[in-house]
């Protein structure tokens, strides 16, 4: 609400919302659409650039939030972010792939973020170290005593593996897409 209430009031920020919300149902997801669209601008800028939806959600889910979302005309303004691939623990169950689930919605429903934190869970099950949620919250000080990164490094580069067959399957189904090159910054 605070992050809603200084955009009205002028201060130049964006937000998402994470997955940790729980947006996992059309009925929350209306609510926050609706709170975002409250908050527009005169101009009808929103603070919220995308929200990550629960990883319990379907495509019906996805396609009635699109829906909401272009009746209060933020189909351009925000995001739905979802999770393709889920880190292997700590999180949710294996497997998490939902590439299939993307690809019967990526022709219609505009403006969604294919998320990739962890790589294709039949080769996470074979790595050392699979990717876990956790490891996101370890100091630098702890991922260099533990000599933790070489794991995760490889954590890393499967991750972008299975972002690069996402990529390669919208591709050659003839949808367009924009790699999100500059989304995080150091």
């Amino acid at each position: 609400m605070l992050g809603y209430l200084l955009y009205k009031l002028g201060v130049d920020i964006e937000f998402k919302i994470s997955v940790f919300l729980g947006n996992d149902n059309p009925y929350a997801c209306f609510w926050t659409l609706m709170t975002a669209k409250l908050f527009t601008r005169d101009d009808g800028s929103s603070p919220l650039v995308g929200y990550n939806l629960s990883n319990s959600v379907n495509n019906e889910t996805i396609e009635l939030s699109a829906y909401v979302r272009n009746a209060f005309n933020l189909e351009d303004i925000v995001r739905i972010e979802h999770h393709i691939k889920e880190t292997y623990k700590s999180i949710v169950r294996q497997p998490y792939d939902r590439l299939n689930e993307l690809l019967e919605i990526a022709s219609h429903v505009k403006n969604v973020s294919a998320k990739h934190e962890g790589g294709f869970p039949e080769i996470e099950a074979t790595r050392e170290h699979p990717s876990d949620i956790l490891d996101y919250f370890i100091a630098k000080k702890d991922i260099l005593a533990q000599n933790l990164m070489p794991e995760l490094t490889i954590n890393y580069l499967d991750k972008h593996d299975s972002l690069n067959r996402t990529a390669k399957a919208l591709t050659e189904r003839g949808l367009a897409f924009i790699a999100a090159q500059n989304l995080h910054k150091r």
